[in-house]
């Protein structure tokens, strides 16, 4: 997976930010969405209708240099389902394709990012070559593939609402606010870096 640690929401969010794909501030909200509550900042602007999962699946193929492959276009290896914990691919959306020896394809939900993969690679000892797939292509063969993942599915959607409406209703952790708020500002400081050099040049 050498050359992937660029596999970054930061990164993709400086590119779409570059061709002035998503609104700047659609960007920063999805990215605040995604640390603080866990949620897929690529889901987060397809479903909000900012982006269609086909363009930014192109921006990704084009600006990281990745094969795209729609998963149901390609025959599951028994090895590869079973090379990676169900929970960890339901998690991820993440479809595994073929394994062989200690090498290891899957195709991620438009873009999974390298902490995520590397992770993976770790905890199960394979060395992980990503291909580009679609979300909603992701969620329809994994749920052919395991007959719990529409019941996963609706329950882990349940848990993030949850935890929305608490993180709503709670007043913030400020210790914790400030971990993330480091993050996030360094994020944003990133797009309007690039969005000021557009403008420059």
């Amino acid at each position: 997976m050498k050359g992937l640690e660029k596999l970054t929401s930061i990164r993709l969010a400086e590119v779409l930010t570059h061709k002035g794909a998503v609104p700047t501030d659609v960007i920063t909200d999805a990215l605040y969405t995604q640390d603080r509550h866990g949620e897929s900042f690529v889901d987060l602007l397809v479903t909000g209708g900012n982006i269609t999962e086909w363009d930014l699946s192109k921006m990704v193929v084009e600006n990281f240099q990745l094969p795209f492959i729609m998963a149901g276009n390609y025959e599951i290896s028994e090895t590869a389902r079973d090379a990676i914990p169900k929970a960890t691919l339901f998690e991820n959306l993440i479809v595994p394709m073929d394994k062989l020896g200690d090498i290891m394809t899957v195709i991620m939900p438009i873009l999974t990012p390298f902490e995520v993969l590397s992770k993976i690679q770790r905890n199960c000892k394979v060395e992980i070559f990503p291909y580009v797939g679609l979300i909603s292509e992701n969620k329809r063969v994994l749920g052919e593939l395991f007959k719990d993942f529409a019941k996963w599915q609706k329950e882990h959607q349940a848990a993030l609402e949850a935890k929305s409406r608490d993180a709503v209703n709670q007043p913030a952790d400020k210790g914790a606010d400030g971990d993330w708020a480091n993050i996030f500002d360094a994020g944003d400081a990133m797009v309007r870096s690039t969005i000021d050099s557009k403008k420059e040049g």
